[in-house]
């Protein structure tokens, strides 16, 4: 079932945190910590967050705890609609999962729910729209579509693209590749859609991004610098390239040094959030590995950049 959107113009835009989750223990959400983050980001401007996405560790939580963080996320932010967007990442090895998770994160939340496709069996960029379409024709939420073919092996092409953005649940996607000449491909495959958001999770790409006419990101450098994200957008926005180029210069280093840092890049963001007095403890979902003590002086290197 393919119809036009209905939506006002761009669903979603500005800058979001691809948050981390914390926990109180390797299995035990941390309900003091989702609270602390998802304030934090919000005070320094974002627009929005992600919770469960593949910062927060979203594949390796079980349902019921990507449904309880996303509820307490819920609760932090209040009533829907009244202020930040919570979107929610749906994880799952097939297609009836994806269906099951896209209810339960509705059901406890999420305003928008953000599909990453199963990336244990690669798919062409038609089996990719095709699985798109499929969760969209059941969601009682609308969806946005994540591209990260870096880890997921799953491409998506512009002409792909078109065919997700004609669907009135899929409001957006996501695109956390590195290309940033296909993502200005998708911005133009979709510009004249009403309610189709393109942004980026590629920290390094920001600017262009922007510049090609993407309308935010949601990074996980934000964890750290939500603040200066805002501003580079700010930035962009104003035509003020000196200062765009210093912003993203300065998130540029940062994201090469969080993942020079010896540790997956949720450990070492929770190992900074932590240090920073932000969290209280920097477990991982296993078998994800927390950064271990030895490490921390590597995480602080990291931080200064």
């Amino acid at each position: 079932m393919t119809t036009p959107h209905t939506a006002p113009p761009r669903a979603l835009s500005g800058s979001l945190p691809a948050l981390v989750t914390p926990l109180s223990d390797p299995d035990t959400l941390d309900p003091d910590g989702i609270a602390a983050v998802v304030t934090a980001a919000v005070d320094d401007g974002a627009s929005g967050v992600l919770v469960a996405g593949t910062t927060g560790e979203g594949s390796l939580l079980t349902p019921g705890q990507r449904a309880e963080l996303t509820a307490a996320a819920r609760r932090t932010l209040g009533a829907a609609g009244s202020g930040p967007v919570l979107v929610a990442g749906a994880s799952g090895p097939n297609l009836d999962a994806l269906h099951a998770d896209v209810a339960r994160l509705a059901a406890a939340g999420a305003e928008l729910v953000l599909v990453l496709p199963p990336h244990l069996q690669p798919l062409s960029p038609d089996e990719v729209a095709d699985l798109h379409l499929a969760v969209a024709d059941r969601a009682a939420v609308d969806l946005l579509a994540y591209h990260i073919p870096q880890l997921a092996g799953s491409p998506l092409t512009p002409a792909a693209v078109r065919r997700l953005a004609a669907h009135q649940r899929i409001v957006g996607m996501k695109d956390s590749s590195p290309d940033a000449e296909r993502r200005a491909a998708f911005v133009d495959a979709t510009r004249a859609v009403a309610g189709f958001s393109v942004l980026t999770g590629h920290a390094p790409t920001l600017a262009a991004a922007l510049a090609a006419g993407a309308d935010g990101a949601i990074l996980a450098v934000s964890n750290l610098r939500m603040r200066q994200a805002v501003a580079l957008a700010a930035a962009a926005a104003a035509g003020e390239t000196d200062r765009v180029t210093k912003l993203q210069e300065e998130l540029t280093r940062l994201t090469g040094a969080i993942g020079q840092a010896g540790a997956s890049v949720p450990a070492v963001l929770k190992a900074a959030l932590q240090l920073e007095g932000r969290i209280a403890e920097r477990w991982c979902t296993p078998p994800l590995a927390s950064v271990p003590g030895r490490r921390l002086d590597a995480v602080r290197t990291a931080m200064l950049r």
